[in-house]
C-alpha cells in the first residue's frame, strides 16, 4: 500500500468529503482504494485528505492526473514528491499522509461505500464493505443481526488499521451511524 496526502484547504467535513468524491470521479480510483479525512493543525486548522492506494503505479497515475487537473487540484505529497496545488499546503498534505500511514482517519471512500443506502443488518454491512467492526457509543457491540439505517451517510473511522463504525441507538430499535449526514449549528442564527 502507498499513501498520497492531499490538502485542498477544506474547513469542514462536508468540504473534505466533497474533495474526496470529486477526486474519485476525476481519477478514477481502484477498487481497494481508501480515502480518509484528517484534522490538520498547521499552518492553520482544517481538514486534509489521504488516498491509500494498492501500489506505486497507481500512485504515479493519480499524481499525473492531478497535474493535469489544473487550478482545482489540491496540494499533494507522495513520499518526497510534491505537487503544489491551488489550495492547501505541503505541511497539510504531509500531515494527512503521515496520519494515513499510521492507520488513522475518518473514511469516506472505502470498498463498498457506494452501495450503502437504506437499511441493512450489520452482518450485511460487514459482508458488503471493508467495515469490520461496529460499536455503540460507550463500547457496546451490537449483534450482527441488528439493523442499521445508513441515512445514506456512513463514515467509519480507521482504528488499528481496520474500519470501525460508531453507532447510536434509535427509538424503536436498530441503529444509525453516529455522524449525522447534515450537521448544522444548534442555537446559532435563527
Amino acid at each position: 500500500m502507498t499513501v498520497i496526502g492531499l490538502d485542498g484547504g477544506a474547513r469542514t467535513p462536508r468540504e473534505a468529503d466533497h474533495l474526496l468524491h470529486r477526486l474519485a470521479g476525476l481519477l478514477p480510483l481502484p477498487a481497494g482504494a481508501l480515502g480518509c479525512t484528517h484534522q490538520v493543525r498547521a499552518p492553520e486548522p482544517r481538514l486534509a485528505v489521504s488516498l491509500t492506494l494498492p501500489d506505486e503505479g497507481t500512485a504515479r497515475s493519480v499524481l499525473d492526473r492531478l497535474r493535469g487537473a489544473g487550478a482545482d487540484a489540491p496540494s499533494a505529497v507522495w513520499g518526497e514528491r510534491w505537487l503544489p496545488g491551488a489550495a492547501g499546503s505541503r505541511a497539510g498534505a504531509e500531515a494527512a499522509a503521515t496520519a494515513a500511514a499510521s492507520g488513522t482517519g475518518r473514511a469516506v471512500l472505502f470498498p463498498g461505500w457506494d452501495s450503502l443506502t437504506g437499511s441493512l443488518t450489520l452482518a450485511e454491512l460487514f459482508d458488503r464493505t471493508a467495515i469490520s467492526r461496529a460499536e455503540v457509543l460507550g463500547g457496546t457491540v451490537p449483534e450482527a443481526s441488528a439493523v442499521l439505517d445508513t441515512r445514506g451517510h456512513v463514515r467509519p473511522e480507521r482504528a488499528d488499521g481496520a474500519l470501525l463504525l460508531r453507532l447510536m441507538p434509535v427509538r424503536g430499535g436498530g441503529y444509525v451511524p453516529f455522524e449525522i449526514p447534515d450537521p448544522h449549528p444548534c442555537c446559532g442564527v435563527h
